[in-house]
C-alpha cells in the first residue's frame, strides 16, 4: 500500500500535494536569502508567488485533461504564458519605487525566477525546481559579496532594494 492510500489520497491528488510541498520548499529556499537581509520582500512573498505559479500551472494541466476528455479543445500553454505575463508585472512593482526611482532589479529577476521554480513544480518537474532554486539561491549568496563593488566611487550609489 503506498503512501497516498494510506493518508486517503488517490494517486492524483497525492502527486498534487507533492507538487505543491515541493513549489513551497523552493521559494522559500529562494527567500531565505532575501529574508536574512532584511530586504523589503522576503520569504513568504517567494513562498507564495512560487505557489501560486504551481497552484495556476496544475489547475491548467487539470482543466485541459478535463475539456479534452469532453471533447473540447484546450490548450493549457495560454495559462502559462498568462502566468508568465503577471509575474512581469509583479517584478515591475519591485523595480518602480514609489518615489519614482528606479531600484530592485535583483529583487524582480528573483520573483521572476521563484514563479518559474513553481511553474517546474507545477508541472511535475521538482528535481528542476528545486536545483533551480538552490543555483539561484546560490547566486544571490555569492551576490552578496559584491554588492558594493565600486560603490564608493559613485555620489549616486543606491543599494539594489
Amino acid at each position: 500500500m503506498e503512501w497516498s492510500e494510506l493518508l486517503g489520497f488517490d494517486y492524483t491528488q497525492a502527486d498534487w500535494i507533492w507538487r505543491l510541498v515541493c513549489a513551497l520548499f523552493a521559494g522559500a529556499i529562494l527567500g531565505i536569502d532575501r529574508e536574512v537581509r532584511h530586504r523589503r520582500i522576503g520569504i513568504r512573498t517567494y513562498m507564495m508567488v512560487s505557489l501560486g505559479a504551481a497552484v495556476f500551472t496544475i489547475i491548467s494541466i487539470e482543466m485541459a485533461t478535463d475539456m479534452v476528455a469532453a471533447g473540447l479543445s484546450s490548450d493549457p500553454s495560454r495559462v502559462i504564458q498568462g502566468l508568465v505575463g503577471g509575474l512581469g508585472f509583479l517584478g515591475a512593482g519591485a523595480i518602480i519605487q514609489g518615489d519614482k526611482s528606479v531600484g530592485g532589479m535583483a529583487t524582480a529577476a528573483s520573483l521572476w525566477v521563484a514563479g518559474a521554480v513553481g511553474l517546474s513544480a507545477g508541472l511535475g518537474y521538482t528535481a528542476i525546481a528545486l536545483v533551480t532554486a538552490l543555483l539561484a539561491a546560490t547566486v544571490l549568496w555569492v551576490s552578496r559579496f559584491m554588492e558594493h563593488r565600486g560603490a564608493k566611487d559613485r555620489p549616486d550609489h543606491a543599494s539594489d532594494e
